[in-house]
């Protein structure tokens, strides 16, 4: 389904038909066309709109500064234009102190109007947000103007804040001491450690579409590449530049409090670490998010010299596999630029800053140097707006301008046809920047396809300027109909995930039921590929919806009838664990009905995407979410007659939370084996420990956005699983292992921007948590676990701040901890239905009416409670829980009223065929399978 467009696509000039194209069409396109800014910053804040001394208006035509700047740039040619364009603008004289009058009563009057002006064909934004967050509006606040905003994050300033953070806590605050280099040493360690999960975490924000680096600004493009062999475990940087550099620059920040970072070999070290990054994301996920760099311009404190990208060559041949974008047309280095994008497939060329930084002479030129070597499919646009809105109308007009008589020169010289010409300039305009930066745009708002003539095919022979196919993206929850361009773009993904993976021959295709058994099919990679490439994809009995353990229907189930599973290839990694080079891969799957583009009703990770999109779209909401996976130890007892197991031993009898006894000292080998194995699929741990109970370890998962998090979690837990089978040990989920110690869980951790929705998130998650806990705490064990008094959730609705005893716990703004949860849910169906309460929450603007609760809940008095707000116990029973989430009108409507009588009916069956069981064959039972 595509969004609804903004008001001006009525504007848009629309070409019918692209073979009978003119000069005129290519003409009104270039003017009407919506843009992608592929790089732009905040504006002012309205109280700083109207610039000083800090940030003056002259500057939106020049990057000069001080005297240079108020003395001398009112007789550049840039400025002279502005006035005159500024004077059209805002109806006024042509007159610098004229428009400066105006421009604040227009701005004091309606700023907003203001910039929704200054805004106009502009489509998207790709923001970097490192300018001064003080005086700036956050990115998010624009999307009040165009239709999408997404984030690039600046390194530099990532790394400035992490280091405040660790130098502060370090210092010796009774002492002036500076720091020892082994101690610095030290720091750095955990500096490196931390920033790339940052990193990591970052890229796994949907809000964020890439990084940038001012590398150029503090020591210079020529970047060192050598920290690349440096940093290996276990190998000592004592003595090396990069050692030096930092303790060089801790020792200065500790005592100026002065957190810019420009040291050679630590700026290179940045660079280096964040491709790093980015070089592993793409080998274990296939994802590519591109790194811009400032090049060319700026102001004084860059040494010219330095700026070329021609510096850049050798970290662009050390990166293959990571998307270099050169920023700011290079000037005066465009033409250095072009060989770079033309000579490296990973490189790309921005045509920015220079609209309105140079004369109207200057700027055609960048676009004929720019278009003398480098591919138009190479070639991005932006306006590098910061600050003053008006610099984003400058560029957008002059850009426009110049673009225009650029092309309508090159078709009257006969260098290319019309059609040619309209396919480069909204490739260039628009399409470029949203292939690369994967915002799938073009399948929200379709009919930009059609109004700019490639919605339709071209019979024209001479038309054959062609480009890459456009990415897979996803719309609102809706499953891409068959035989569509995604499908082709899913077997190009395969294509190229095989080309890195050779020796895979087997995919994995999973569902996962509402049993939280994972199922699936086994395929050939030659059926694989065919199945993308037909877009025909496997069928599954309809019965697998009343399904249970036993393989056994149900109540009211019947396996007449069939559903689909689409391969989603965004879930597509390898196996681990298991041999030293895997054969297979392991893909998830959406469910569709059958014969039918359409999603079926009760898919788990359909519902799930379903309330992803809505936050986003609806609201402008977006979702971190991450998981602590709890999980024993245990050495299967088998009966040597059967061949049955009897019971598990745990792995380690003598044994501590956070300890590492003996016995933990002789398994941490394996713990670290599993840490690897999950590292190469893509999933770095930021910590593990041992837990409380006999042989239990968490493993604490990297946060992504939800459907990429559950993704990992299941694919963390079948990589344990894999890892412990090879040791001959059994890795169990199961909430109960032993009834004389703490159970295990699987808490999940999720967080909120922007962070005026907290509340009524909160409020909606906590009015509807009764019913929740049939989805979160699907079995009867599961409420063994979380009595009061034991850390688990408690027993009662409730919240508090860093508070274990309560089922929600509040550990920064917009992060909480959900303790309900454990290894036995089908965490999508969970966490969608936690989504959907919070958004109903949010929709109707719910008052938190709960307090942050201190206290064990359980251990209060009743007036206590009441005063706190607390007033509904949770479910204690599974079947309590079950005629919640039946009785729920929100949750029936939200995940479907079939789909809840289906769940409903899978666990009365599951609890009636468990309760014949004693309680010891039921625990082996259940050990076995979870």
């Amino acid at each position: 389904m595509a969004s609804q467009p903004p008001s001006w696509f009525s504007d848009l000039h629309s070409v019918p038909n692209l073979d009978r194209a003119d000069v005129d069409d290519l003409r009104l396109l270039i003017r009407t066309f919506p843009c992608i800014d592929n790089h732009a910053h905040n504006l002012l804040s309205p109280e700083n709109a109207n610039g000083s001394p800090e940030y003056p208006l002259e500057s939106i035509a020049s990057e000069a500064q001080g005297a240079a700047l108020t003395d001398h740039v009112s007789s550049t040619l840039s400025l002279i234009r502005a006035v005159k364009d500024l004077s059209e603008l805002f109806g006024c004289a042509e007159s610098w102190e004229e428009i400066k009058r105006v421009r604040e009563e227009r701005i004091q009057k309606d700023y907003d109007g203001f910039i929704t002006k200054c805004f106009e064909g502009t489509h998207a934004i790709l923001m970097d947000d490192g300018l001064n967050e003080e005086v700036v509006q956050p990115y998010q606040w624009h999307r009040k103007f165009v239709p999408r905003v997404s984030r690039i994050v600046r390194i530099e300033a990532i790394a400035a804040d992490l280091l405040k953070q660790l130098i502060t806590s370090s210092k010796n605050a009774e002492s002036e001491t500076p720091f020892e280099k082994n101690a610095t040493e030290a720091l750095f360690v955990r500096f490196n450690s931390e920033f790339r999960n940052q990193i990591r975490a970052l890229a796994n924000n949907p809000d964020v579409r890439g990084f940038k680096s001012v590398v150029c600004y503090r020591t210079g493009l020529n970047v060192d590449v050598s920290s690349k062999k440096m940093l290996r475990p276990r190998q000592s940087l004592t003595d090396s530049d990069l050692l030096t550099a930092f303790h060089e620059f801790v020792g200065e920040a500790a005592k100026s409090d002065n957190f810019r970072i420009a040291k050679k070999a630590f700026n290179d070290y940045l660079v280096v670490a964040v491709c790093e990054v980015l070089e592993k994301l793409w080998e274990a996920q296939l994802k590519k998010l591109p790194f811009q760099f400032h090049t060319g311009l700026g102001d004084t404190d860059i040494k010219l010299t330095h700026s070329s990208p021609a510096h850049m060559q050798a970290l662009i041949s050390a990166f293959p596999n990571v998307n270099f974008i050169l920023l700011h047309s290079s000037y005066p280095y465009t033409k250095d630029a072009g060989y770079i994008a033309s000579a490296y497939a990973n490189a790309y060329m921005d045509i920015g800053e220079v609209f309105p930084m140079l004369s109207r002479e200057g700027q055609e030129n960048a676009i004929r140097e720019t278009l003398e070597l480098a591919p138009v499919s190479k070639v991005l646009w932006s306006t590098d707006g910061h600050f003053f809105p008006e610099t984003y109308w400058l560029a957008n007009r002059q850009f426009r301008v110049a673009f225009e008589q650029a092309l309508v020169s090159g078709v009257s010289a006969g260098d290319y046809s019309v059609s040619q010409a309209i396919k480069i300039a909204v490739y260039i305009m628009f399409f470029n920047s949203n292939d690369l930066y994967g915002l799938g745009e073009d399948q929200r708002y379709p009919q930009l396809l059609t109004i700019c003539g490639l919605g339709r095919p071209s019979s024209s022979a001479s038309t054959n300027y062609s480009f890459p196919m456009r990415r897979k993206t996803t719309v609102n929850g809706n499953a891409t109909p068959r035989g569509s361009v995604n499908s082709a773009s899913d077997f190009l993904t395969f294509k190229g995930f095989l080309s890195a993976h050779p020796n895979v021959k087997y995919i994995w295709l999973q569902c996962i039921d509402y049993t939280t058994t994972i199922r699936g099919r086994m395929i050939p990679v030659s059926s694989f590929v065919s199945i993308l490439r037909d877009g025909k994809y496997p069928s599954i009995t309809s019965g697998l919806l009343r399904i249970l353990q036993t393989d056994t229907i149900a109540e009211g189930g019947s396996a007449t009838g069939q559903f689909q599973l689409q391969p989603d290839l965004t879930s597509l990694t390898l196996n681990a664990g298991m041999d030293a080079v895997s054969n297979s891969a392991t893909c998830q799957s959406f469910w569709l009905r059958d014969g039918s583009s359409s999603v079926l009703e009760g898919c788990p990770r359909s519902t799930l995407r379903k309330y992803v999109d809505i936050a986003r779209t609806d609201f402008g909401i977006t979702f971190l979410m991450g998981f602590e996976i709890e999980v024993c130890f245990v050495r299967p007892v088998t009966d040597p007659s059967s061949g049955k197991n009897t019971s598990f031993e745990p792995l380690s009898n003598v044994h501590g939370w956070n300890a590492l006894t003996t016995d933990q000292l002789t398994v941490l080998p394996m713990m670290e084996e599993i840490v690897e194995a999950l590292s190469t699929v893509g999933i770095d741990l930021p910590m593990f420990h041992a837990e409380a109970a006999p042989g239990q370890w968490e493993f604490v998962l990297p946060p992504y956005e939800p459907l990429k998090s559950i993704d990992s979690l299941f694919k963390a837990r079948q990589t344990i699983t894999h890892v412990a089978l090879k040791h001959g040990l059994k890795a169990t989920v199961y909430p109960r292992p032993y009834n004389f110690t703490c159970g295990s869980a699987s808490h999940a951790h999720f967080s909120i921007q922007p962070l005026q929705y907290d509340e009524p998130f909160l409020a909606g998650v906590l009015d509807h948590l009764p019913a929740i806990l049939a989805l979160s705490l699907p079995a009867e064990e599961s409420y063994e676990r979380v009595h009061g008094g034991i850390w688990a959730g408690g027993e009662w609705v409730a919240w508090g701040y860093q508070n274990k005893e309560t089922p929600l716990r509040k550990i920064e703004p917009g992060h909480y901890e959900l303790k309900t949860l454990d290894g036995l849910s089908n965490t999508y169906l969970a966490m969608a239905a936690v989504l959907a309460a919070g958004l109903d929450g949010v929709r109707n603007n719910r008052q938190l009416t709960f307090k942050d609760c201190p206290f064990d809940v359980s251990q209060i008095s009743e007036q206590q409670r009441r005063e706190y707000g607390i007033s509904t116990r949770l479910p204690d029973t599974l079947e309590k829980a079950i005629k919640e989430l039946q009785g729920d009108r929100l949750m029936v409507k939200a995940l479907g009223r079939e789909f809840v009588e289906n769940y409903a009916a899978v666990k009365r069956g599951e609890m009636e065929f468990l309760g014949k069981m004693g309680e010891g064959e039921r625990r082996v039972w259940m050990m076995e399978r979870y």
